[in-house]
């Protein structure tokens, strides 16, 4: 996680900004990858199980 310096500037302020919205949308992006993948498991297992 992004921290700012103790006497963050402005542009410290910005790039802290944009980091962190960076770092939230990896974070979203890596969940919804963990939830398709799960579904798509229990998907092919269900599949399996029918005749």
């Amino acid at each position: 996680m992004h921290r700012l310096p103790a006497a963050p500037t402005l542009g410290d302020l910005e790039a802290g900004y944009m980091t962190r919205g960076r770092q939230i949308a990896d974070c979203d992006a890596a969940r919804r990858l963990a939830v398709e993948t799960l579904l798509a498991e229990r998907r092919a297992g269900e599949a399996a199980k029918r005749p």
